[in-house]
């Protein structure tokens, strides 16, 4: 009588930092810095390049029969060897497990030939006075007419928009944000629509996902939207997800993941990144199961707060200049506004918003941190300076 075959999860720990080029991977734990490098090693690249797909939630399934279990069971069990991975038997009642990697939260993007300079992302919140992080915002979509942070109701001038076109046409790397809950509550959106598109600036509209109808679809072309997803989706409203969006998922608890990975699975979306929030009811959760963010690490990151690690993790929040409709200029959703675009000549906003920003880079810098962090490259605090490679130290294993 034949053995029925066994189904397996494998996955590597969120301590371990990923990195694939052609058909070589290195693997890092961060840990105890301990690393494993396969040269030339074409079966091992294409299995991590498989496990680093977003959709695939940082797991793959195998069965013990199948060709691509016999094809990669090598590399599979020297990973687990080494205490970088580990290989699950899925048993009836389990739940799949899911691995947030360093390629759903956007900390990949900033690499060392592409920093981002300070201002060089900016958002525009066109439809009310709040200057908080409109996707971590539970009255976003409303936000317009039932913001609970604010009591106005300005709406932002188009003149504005194209002022700062004007300034920053031509500007390589530069990015320029759309937010405001319901954008369509504008009363002259399509004239600052019109602006951008004529523009040479990338642009994206950050919609949350109630708020993406009819009204916005027509106007705003699906390659340039940004469509917020926070969990539970509400039944009430009725949203088709479209191959063209790009999705940003907020995950707070094990629900969310869970949720956001079927989600992403049932309607097949391929192009999506997710952003952490931590309420405080369940850090333990986020420590297990997002990269980075675990206690004890052993390189430069390890001596960083929790905080600042969430943050070097939701690192498409960083660097933005946020300007309100009144024409404040804000480096930071917690902090003063820096200058005004009525008041101030716009000579001396860049300068007062790069002084923030430098300023901001100067107070986390920390020498004995930062000069051999592993991570400095990546990092949204220090991505502004060019260093040399960095310096870590590092036992490596397994160079084949």
């Amino acid at each position: 009588m034949s053995t029925l075959p066994t189904t397996f999860w494998f996955n590597l720990y969120p301590f371990v930092y990923p990195v694939v080029k052609n058909d070589n991977v290195l693997l890092l734990n961060t840990k105890n810095m301990n690393a494993v490098i396969f040269n030339q090693k074409e079966q091992c690249a294409r299995l991590m390049e498989r496990l680093l797909e977003p959709a695939s939630f940082g797991v793959l399934e195998f069965s013990s029969d199948s060709a691509k279990y016999s094809y990669c069971r090598e590399y599979i069990e020297k990973i687990c060897d080494l205490n970088m991975g580990v290989l699950t038997q899925a048993l009836p009642g389990m739940k799949r497990p899911a691995v947030l990697t360093p390629y759903h939260v956007r900390i990949h993007s900033t690499t060392k030939d592409d920093l981002r300079k300070p201002g060089s992302n900016i958002t525009l919140v066109i439809n009310d006075d709040c200057s908080q992080d409109c996707s971590l915002c539970s009255k976003y979509f409303l936000q317009f007419k039932c913001c609970t942070r604010t009591g106005g109701g300005s709406v932002m001038d188009p003149q504005l928009v194209r002022d700062l076109l004007q300034d920053v046409w031509g500007t390589k790397s530069f990015v320029i944000n759309v937010c405001g809950g319901d954008l369509t509550l504008h009363p002259r959106l399509q004239e600052i629509i019109a602006a951008l598109s004529e523009s040479s600036i990338r642009c994206r509209y950050h919609i949350h996902y109630k708020n993406c109808i009819n009204g916005i679809k027509k106007m705003v072309m699906p390659r340039d939207t940004v469509v917020i997803v926070d969990f539970p989706i509400d039944k009430h409203f009725s949203f088709s997800p479209r191959e063209d969006y790009t999705y940003n998922f907020i995950i707070t608890n094990p629900e969310d993941l869970e949720t956001c990975r079927q989600y992403v699975q049932d309607n097949k979306i391929d192009n999506f990144y997710i952003s952490i929030a931590d309420t405080g009811l369940h850090t333990d959760f986020l420590k297990e199961h997002v990269f980075l963010l675990q206690d004890n690490l052993a390189c430069g990151c390890g001596l960083l707060s929790f905080s600042e690690r969430l943050r070097i993790v939701n690192n498409h929040y960083f660097y933005r200049t946020f300007i309100l409709p009144n024409g404040d200029v804000y480096g930071s959703s917690d902090t003063p506004a820096v200058a005004n675009m009525y008041r101030n000549p716009v000579s001396y906003v860049k300068d007062t918003i790069n002084q923030y920003h430098s300023e901001l880079w100067n107070k986390t810098w920390d020498s004995s941190v930062c000069s051999k962090c592993l991570f400095q490259h990546i990092c949204p605090l220090l991505s502004r300076y060019d260093f040399p490679d960095p310096l870590f130290p590092s036992n490596i294993e397994g160079h084949e």
